[in-house]
């Protein structure tokens, strides 16, 4: 797997967030499963580097001015309150590799530090301006669930 000259690679660009989908082995689907108007951004540049990120548009703010994550604010926060803000954000970085209508991002750097060092690898197909990247299936409590994300490019 390589990942193909600028004029060959249909990703590179920079998209936003339109949707957020599950959809379940037994055919349900679950939409908006980052609320109704999901925020995020993906970006593919032409030497193979990708970065993601995506929340929810609902997300309480926290319950008092934070300057920076290394804060005494913010580790003064409850947790239920952090642990609010990091379930409904997303992000990670890497590299890419296209394969076909396969990217595969080879991840460096994460929200969810279990990711590092991982691949997530994603089918994509292309409409227009827009773009469906889907996961691989995932168990959630012994259910199969896909995750589809539609992306317009900007």
């Amino acid at each position: 797997m390589s990942t193909p000259s600028i004029q060959n690679n249909p990703l590179i660009g920079i998209w936003k967030l339109i949707s957020a989908t599950a959809i379940y082995a037994d055919g349900t689907v679950t939409p908006d499963v980052y609320g109704t108007h999901p925020v995020g951004y993906i970006t593919y540049t032409s030497d193979g580097h990708m970065m993601v990120m995506f929340s929810r548009s609902d997300r309480p703010s926290l319950s008092q001015e934070v300057r920076s994550p290394l804060s005494p604010e913010m580790q003064s926060l409850p947790a239920e309150e952090l642990a609010q803000a990091f379930t409904t954000f997303n992000a990670y970085a890497g590299t890419y590799t296209l394969s076909g209508n396969t990217v595969t991002h080879h991840i460096e750097i994460a929200s969810i530090p279990n990711r590092v060092s991982t691949t997530l690898v994603r089918t994509f197909t292309l409409n227009e301006n827009q773009v469906t990247l889907r996961t691989s299936p995932v168990l959630n409590d012994g259910v199969e669930i896909v995750f589809e994300l539609v992306w317009e490019r900007i």
